[in-house]
């Protein structure tokens, strides 16, 4: 068995941390293995040696505090010194702790000096505290967040609630952000149908002198082009682009539009600009989505007021080439001409009336026939070179996906070369979401034209409403027949047995139709006039 004296020296070397001992003068007297590895020595070269001495305390604060700790256990002052202290490579960082404990008075020496590695608490501390800086920026920028997006959006709200109009309420909006520190200028774009683009409906007051007549088309990958289409925010930073310079100015870094949205109408996009280019982060964009919606839900509740206040409507004129409709298929193939007379709905198929430039009608019903759309075709009568056909669909092309937009039917005239639809809607109506909307089924349309128009009291659309909810189908077919085809015209271009016999019922019981919806049909003039 080893001696007391070799077993502790043989535990103290399988000790991962430095150890020494000192005697009451401060020299070493004893060094463990690690001790020596981390001096790159041997024992014998440490014995002797004076710990003081070798520290230089004018380099060092922490060598200085060391030896003043050191000594103060030393003297009895203090029965454990502790220290952490950096220890550094250029390869690595590291920290150790020393740990000074007095040794008993029947021990040779005085103390005992641990130095102990302590890099990877160390780290950990540091991460930790990396953290902890991290998430508190984080919480300061969160509040400044939502104390921006409170008054930002509190602003707002009041502006748009005391805004009379759409135009006011888009004016109100541009101003208010363009006097936001970080802004340089704000403007809202409108869709114009008539060229397809993005045009200024209002723009901020104050940030810039730039020129505002400018176009943005809807298919350009320009930022604001690409949020009316996506209906998401886009934002640009860096080169941007002449027509944003133009308006809002040469020193412009970057900018963010916003779509404003509300249901399934786009009201426009606003833009907002900004000197720097790291003005839009996600917080950023965060704050003006929410002024977009706020914005979009007040102009969609002004437009949603005014079109339930509004006498007035919008023509559109739509141009449609698609050989998928049959009457456009019709007129090219037979190179005639076709003027819609209106429909019919009925249970499960409705009856479109059409008078076509023909002297075979024949061959119209034959050709009709076979389109996919057609499930029957019936020539009614001709005058001169007039007929006048019904055509049975399951759905009537065009004219049901309009109605599904609100929008009304009021002429189609068809030629071998197209069709012209001509129709009425409120003018609150989004008249882009409706071209589109038919576009999309038919993509050979084009808008020819956009008019504003005034109707009476009591609109053609209600008025006619009104009147179908009175009349029976067979009574209001009886009244279209006989007006399109010539029965009411001197002398008549056909006669009630003619008219009976297209709609596959006896002369009586055709007269008696027609006689109820002309009564109802005077009732309902005289009762609204």
């Amino acid at each position: 068995m080893k001696p007391p004296e070799t077993l502790a020296r043989s535990t103290l070397d399988t000790l991962p941390i430095n150890v020494a001992v000192l005697d009451d003068d401060g020299t070493i007297l004893v060094t463990n293995r690690a001790w020596q590895e981390f001096a790159g020595v041997d024992d014998g070269d440490m014995q002797g040696v004076n710990y003081f001495e070798t520290t230089d305390v004018e380099a060092d604060e922490y060598a200085a505090e060391a030896v003043a700790g050191l000594k103060d256990v030393m003297d009895g002052d203090r029965d454990l010194f502790t220290l952490e202290y950096p220890c550094h490579s250029p390869e690595e960082k590291q920290w150790f702790m020393m740990r000074v404990a007095p040794l008993p008075p029947e021990e040779a020496g005085s103390v005992v000096v641990a130095h102990v590695d302590i890099t990877q608490r160390k780290l950990a501390e540091l991460d930790a505290e990396r953290r902890s800086e991290q998430l508190q920026a984080e919480r300061s920028k969160l509040e400044h967040l939502v104390d921006r997006l409170d008054g930002l959006i509190t602003a707002v709200v009041g502006d748009v609630m005391t805004a009379g109009s759409r135009s006011e309420i888009q004016q109100t909006v541009v101003d208010r952000l363009a006097t936001v520190d970080s802004y340089r200028f704000a403007w809202i774009a409108e869709f114009d149908v008539r060229d397809e683009t993005l045009r200024p409906a209002a723009v901020s007051a104050d940030g810039t002198d730039g020129e505002t007549d400018v176009g943005i088309p809807m298919a350009d990958d320009d930022p604001v082009a690409v949020a009316a289409r996506t209906e998401s925010t886009q934002v640009e930073t860096g080169e941007i682009r002449a027509v944003h310079r133009t308006l809002a100015g040469e020193d412009v870094e970057s900018l963010a539009a916003v779509p404003l949205v509300a249901g399934e109408s786009l009201y426009g996009v606003l833009t907002v600009y900004a000197d720097r280019g790291d003005v839009f982060d996600s917080r950023e964009r965060a704050v003006l989505g929410a002024v977009g919606q706020a914005v979009s839900t007040a102009i969609d509740a002004t437009e949603t007021s005014r079109l339930l206040r509004a006498d007035n409507f919008t023509e559109l004129e739509l141009q449609i080439r698609d050989d998928d409709i049959f009457f456009v298929s019709l007129a090219r193939e037979l190179g005639c001409r076709l003027e819609y007379g209106g429909s019919v709905a009925g249970d499960e198929e409705s009856a479109m009336f059409f008078l076509v430039e023909t002297d075979d009608p024949s061959t119209v019903c034959a050709t009709a026939a076979d389109h996919p759309q057609v499930s029957a075709v019936t020539h009614v009568s001709t005058a001169e070179s007039m007929s006048l056909f019904e055509f049975t669909v399951a759905d009537p092309p065009v004219i049901s996906l309009l109605a599904d937009r609100g929008a009304e039917t009021r002429d189609i005239v068809v030629t071998p070369d197209h069709a012209v639809v001509t129709v009425m809607l409120p003018a609150a109506t989004e008249t882009r979401a409706v071209v589109e909307h038919v576009r999309d089924v038919y993509p050979g349309t084009d808008l020819l034209s956009v008019r504003d128009r005034d109707e009476p009291p009591m609109s053609r659309q209600a008025f006619l409403a009104t009147l179908e909810d009175n009349l029976t189908n067979r009574q209001l077919t009886a009244l279209r027949k006989g007006y399109l085809g010539g029965f009411f015209e001197w002398p008549r271009d056909v006669s009630g047995e003619e008219l009976a016999e297209s709609m596959d019922i006896c002369p009586s019981t055709f007269h008696q139709h027609l006689r109820a919806g002309e009564r109802k049909l005077l009732e309902a003039v005289f009762e609204t006039w």
